[in-house]
């Protein structure tokens, strides 16, 4: 699954399953530049664990309001820093138990998801979205 199609599905499982009202604006850096900016040389890329965590990870400040929990056990991650700019989703969604390690306190940012892993994914964030809500 390319970065594109997940972040489609993903919008997709929300609007069926949750709300068909997305906001305007308002969305965040990175889900608007999916919808709106989306270069065609990335069109293409496959979906990593890392990215998977940033979309995930704004839509859950933008969309949903959620906010940034206390790191507990992200920041034992081995691999967090790795990408800087990433770390804050991956310990965001490490500590909601959306995704977790690949091994032993070790993520695993830039292992590519199955299109099963990513689906399954979804399925996992928009369950959590119900229960938040419940």
């Amino acid at each position: 699954m390319t970065e594109k199609e997940f972040f489609d599905k993903l919008l997709l499982a929300y609007s069926e399953e949750i709300s068909e009202d997305l906001p305007g604006d308002g969305l965040g850096y990175y889900l608007e530049y999916f919808l709106d900016n989306y270069p065609p040389e990335k069109l293409e890329l496959k979906l990593t664990k890392k990215i998977a965590a940033r979309i995930i990870h704004e839509f859950m400040v933008n969309i949903l309001k959620w906010p940034d929990l206390e790191w507990q056990e992200a920041g034992k991650l081995k691999d967090i820093y790795d990408c800087r700019v990433c770390a804050g989703a991956i310990a965001q969604v490490y500590e909601r138990g959306i995704l977790g390690e690949e091994q032993p306190l070790v993520f695993g940012l830039n292992k590519v998801l199955s299109e099963k892993e990513a689906s399954a994914l979804i399925d996992r964030f928009i369950e959590m979205i119900k229960a938040e809500a419940a």
